[in-house]
């Protein structure tokens, strides 16, 4: 009667639709995305229960409670939205929600017998230990001031002491245990600008780490294109190429990640290298996330001072061809939206406004900001295969004022990317 008693108490309390339970921890993670977490039946949490996991750094995942001890519970994840986040080092939200809407095959999960199936997790371990002989208690207070760690560190810099907390060796070489790799080629590709309407093919490559503090990217995109000049229908072939770099230091202060960036760019329109060589490099920025929604994902907004040296091929007054160098401080501003409208399909903004400022006279241009606009819409068509429609929007006033050619360049492209592990 009284086990009747406790379980009847306990569906009563359980987790409701869009209860939060904070605080919680990752005790092991099994095969067959199975987690087991530091809620139990004393929380609410009984199987069955459908919850969302959110850490402070954004929408984790899915998942519905398999197995529920007093202090603990197994859960199987049924939608990761982004595996970097799952981990033993991050701290969560769980959030209760309707099963309705999840899908089918989790009505088939649920129907398992996961007590034999999952592995056990002893909770013993959790409990609180005994207390400690009198012999054994250490005073509280440092043998001397100028030993303790809280006077040290009043000692010591600001920026240093910024350092000290986000430098963690053995955490940089855990991030980099996983890194994955992106490969895509554009079967149809249209650009149209810098006189020419062009026709072919693109392709590229992209490498980034699933850290959970610190995250490297690369990736390069090559475009070589046949094309026909607007006025005197010539046939010229057009080529591109953009390659970046970035590290990125999670959560610097609670709400700031910080970051550096090196892109290179180099593109030709018919006769002219436009531009030649052109190196954009932010040795410091910084990124302020924004909340989640239902179907919006993602959102930030990062600002870095930019160092651009570019060269250029163009006309003089004479009529010659020339090289035209020049470099400036740019004031990159970023503005990146991602949403997940339904499990296999999604779309995404990435807008960047980079106004110049001329070494020279240090005043700010505001036309030559160096903007463009990314709008992607993917599908995943199987679980490694996606089929990605991408517009590209590029406005570069240097085009018109350095090398006399429209200063806007669209691409309109059709690609199917193919994601692995590479480590």
């Amino acid at each position: 009667m009284a086990l009747i008693l406790t379980l009847v108490s306990f569906q009563a309390s359980a987790l409701e639709i869009n209860e939060q339970l904070n605080n919680i921890r990752m005790l092991a993670i099994y095969p067959k995305n199975v987690v087991v977490l530091n809620r139990g039946l004393e929380d609410g949490v009984t199987i069955g229960t459908h919850a969302k996991l959110r850490s402070s750094e954004g929408y984790a995942a899915r998942a519905v409670c398999v197995r529920a001890g007093m202090i603990t519970s197994h859960w199987r994840l049924y939608r990761i939205v982004e595996s970097q986040l799952i981990s033993k080092d991050l701290s969560y939200t769980l959030i209760g929600m309707n099963s309705s809407e999840a899908p089918r095959t989790v009505e088939a999960w649920q129907a398992t017998d996961h007590e034999t199936l999952v592995p056990d997790f002893d909770e013993k371990k959790l409990l609180p230990p005994e207390k400690a002989p009198v012999g054994e208690i250490k005073p509280d207070l440092p043998e001397a001031l100028d030993k303790d760690e809280a006077v040290l560190d009043s000692k010591k810099s600001a920026a240093r002491l910024i350092i000290e907390k986000n430098y963690d060796p053995e955490r940089l070489r855990k991030d980099f245990q996983v890194v994955k790799g992106s490969i895509y080629a554009s079967p149809w590709s249209v650009q149209k600008g810098g006189r020419t309407d062009v026709e072919n093919v693109r392709y590229g490559a992209k490498i980034a780490n699933e850290g959970t503090k610190y995250i490297f990217g690369a990736g390069i995109d090559r475009t070589v294109m046949r094309a026909k000049e607007s006025g005197t229908d010539e046939k010229v072939v057009n080529e591109g190429t953009e390659a970046r770099a970035t590290f990125t230091v999670k959560e610097l202060t609670p709400s700031w990640d910080a970051y550096s960036d090196l892109t290179y760019r180099q593109a030709r329109f018919g006769e002219f290298s436009t531009p030649k060589s052109h190196y954009l490099f932010a040795p410091i920025g910084f990124t302020r996330h924004f909340g989640e929604g239902v179907k919006l994902k993602k959102s930030f907004l990062s600002y870095a001072p930019t160092y651009d040296k570019r060269v250029h091929e163009g006309k003089n007054d004479q009529g010659e061809n020339v090289e035209l160098e020049e470099s400036g401080l740019r004031h990159a501003f970023r503005l990146y939206l991602f949403f997940q409208l339904t499990p296999d399909f999604s779309l995404s903004s990435d807008t960047r406004w980079r106004p110049i400022q001329q070494f020279s006279t240090w005043s700010i241009d505001m036309s030559d900001n160096l903007s463009t606009e990314v709008l992607t819409a993917s599908w995943k068509m199987t679980k490694n295969l996606y089929m990605d429609y991408e517009f590209q929007w590029l406005d570069d006033a240097q085009l018109r004022r350095l090398s006399k050619i429209p200063r806007v360049v669209t691409m309109n492209s059709l690609n199917i990317r193919y994601d692995f592990n590479f480590l």
